[in-house]
């Protein structure tokens, strides 16, 4: 004997989680389904199941009916990426950058400074990396197609290029003077005039613009914060950068935990600049010493490790050198050539998490140059690495991605932040079906919940002695909930365990269908809502809302 299971009502427009028990003498019975929760600009003619942050093709089918394309010299590769400032993540409540660049999304960019197999976007691809791929995930990637002329960053394992795409549409947009109207929503900055009513409305989230936090002289911790100038003995580590023109300036300060990548030139006026120009001479980028924090002793300064030097000749043939004499290698002048010339210099910073640093190394190419033939190029690179890090996976970057695990974790703690184990297939997890049906003998197997996807699940539980209810329920709920079951769920994919705000709390409610003298949980419902975030043309994944239902019914046992 049992009995139906209730039937659970779904708004026509959106998709949900939902996750049910059904208990004949003890069966249950697990449903997930996606819910898009409505919002006040959201694109209300979208069908949630079919987000496609690229919009790829109908962007491919628009390039091939294009009546005109103009090709950019702009290369979407690795230099470039490096060339251009580092994506700043949004805090709580921020606004995104209204003007989007194509060449600087990427969907599929899913693995921390590694490269994602066939992701042809992705900056930490080298050329080498992308010749090896059969295909490309992303295709192309298009600015809003309502205008008359909009750009196009087109992505093939030979050749990556951006392009210009003329709509032939009559009825087109020539320009758009209201930037505001591509988000989903009107900004609303804080004032003294709004400010209460701000609060009121949005409670405890924080207000700020998409900018980096302002640099410190000083820190309250003993190591280093993000964007501070490194230290050295005599000042601060300098890494040469053009300024009004392309001719190098020697007083850009290297901030920490900011990568960058420099080009600029240098004139030789006179043969004898070769060898008394300090600029040229490698010893210039090795004679100092890097103090590990900001206030530490001068005698604790950390030397800066040479690990290469590639000598590149005239005719731009590379020999990689196995003496490291720097003595050796300091430039010299042979009728008008100038040898041993610095033209480039690559640094690697690393540190440990309570942001001091304990190793510093140097690579450098040198080669031979004509004074006569005009300035000198130069490249200036510095890059940071934790100690001991390996990189994780991400859920998206930023909004989730169809078909990835839910980011899940316990807190939020007021030192640390969220705690998360480190398989990500395991924060966020239901109930999983087997062919025996069995609960007792299904506990602890469970099925990651991922984003996007509606799942449904169920066992059997034979109960034929109720003189123990309170028993039989907690027996129930634990194998529901399984091991460790998360208490907040990532707003977004890719969002950092540090910025507690932007986590979503998994709200707790029981419902009860019908009341006696023992009531048992019948099912679980976890509902999971979502928006659109962001660009109208690039909108993201974000979650707003998780909520976890336990539905509690009578259960009667015959003698």
């Amino acid at each position: 004997m049992g009995r139906s299971p209730a039937v659970v009502k779904r708004s026509p427009v959106a998709m949900g989680w939902l996750v049910s028990l059904w208990m004949f003498w003890g069966l249950f019975l697990i449903d997930a389904a996606f819910k898009m929760q409505p919002k006040i600009n959201a694109d209300r003619t979208s069908t949630p199941s079919l987000f496609d942050p690229t919009s790829g093709d109908t962007a491919l089918s628009q390039l091939q009916n294009s009546t005109n394309i103009t090709h950019v010299l702009t290369k979407v590769t690795k230099t470039t990426a490096q060339e251009t400032p580092r994506m700043i993540l949004l805090r709580a409540n921020s606004l995104p950058d209204l003007k989007l660049d194509v060449h600087t999304l990427c969907v599929c960019n899913l693995l921390v400074e590694q490269c994602d197999i066939n992701c042809c976007c992705d900056p930490d691809c080298t050329a080498s990396d992308v010749s090896t791929f059969t295909t490309c995930d992303v295709h192309i990637v298009t600015g809003d197609r309502e205008l008359c002329k909009h750009e196009a960053a087109i992505y093939l394992p030979v050749a990556s290029k951006v392009v210009t795409l003329t709509n032939p549409s009559i009825f087109c947009i020539k320009t758009n003077n209201y930037k505001k109207g591509s988000s989903f929503f009107t900004p609303e900055l804080p004032s003294t005039d709004n400010f209460d009513r701000l609060v009121k409305q949005f409670g405890g989230f924080s207000f700020g613009t998409n900018e980096a936090p302002p640099s410190t002289s000083s820190s309250t911790s003993n190591g280093y914060q993000y964007g501070m100038p490194i230290k050295v003995n005599g000042g601060y580590l300098k890494l040469p950068a053009p300024l009004a023109t392309s001719a190098c300036t020697d007083n850009n300060p290297a901030a920490f935990l900011i990568d960058q990548t420099t080009h600029c030139s240098r004139r030789i006026h006179k043969p004898t600049n070769c060898t008394s120009l300090p600029a040229l001479n490698i010893k210039n980028y090795l004679n100092f010493k890097i103090l590990p924090s900001p206030n530490a002793d001068w005698n604790s300064g950390i030397p800066v490790l040479l690990t290469s030097i590639i000598l590149r000749s005239q005719k731009r043939t590379l020999i990689r050198l196995k003496d490291f004499a720097v003595n050796n290698w300091t430039p010299n002048q042979v009728v008008n050539v100038c040898r041993n010339i610095v033209l480039e210099v690559k640094y690697v910073i690393e540190y440990n998490n309570k942001g001091n640093i304990i190793n510093a190394t140097a690579a450098f190419v040198l080669g031979a140059i004509d004074s006569s033939m005009g300035p000198v190029q130069q490249l200036f690179q510095i890059s940071f690495i934790q100690n001991n890090s390996v990189g994780v996976p991400l859920s998206g970057n930023p909004g989730y991605m169809v078909g990835l695990p839910l980011v899940a974790g316990f807190g939020p703690n007021a030192t640390v932040g969220i705690i998360q184990t480190t398989d990500r297939f395991g924060q966020l997890t239901v109930m999983k079906s087997s062919s025996h049906q069995d609960c007792l003998q299904m506990e602890g197997l469970r099925t990651p919940v991922l984003f996007g996807y509606n799942l449904i699940s169920g066992c059997l539980m034979s109960i034929t002695n109720i003189t123990n209810c309170r028993q039989w329920s907690r027996i129930i709920k634990n194998m529901l909930l399984g091991p460790n079951f998360p208490q907040s769920v990532a707003s977004f994919g890719n969002t950092p365990v540090q910025n507690a705000k932007d986590w979503v709390t998994i709200k707790h409610a029981t419902s009860i269908i019908q009341r006696c003298g023992c009531e048992l949980v019948e099912s679980l419902v976890l509902e999971v809502k979502w928006t659109k975030y962001g660009s109208l043309i690039n909108p993201q994944a974000k979650i707003v809302e998780v909520t976890l239902t336990f539905e509690e019914t009578c259960i009667l046992v015959g003698n």
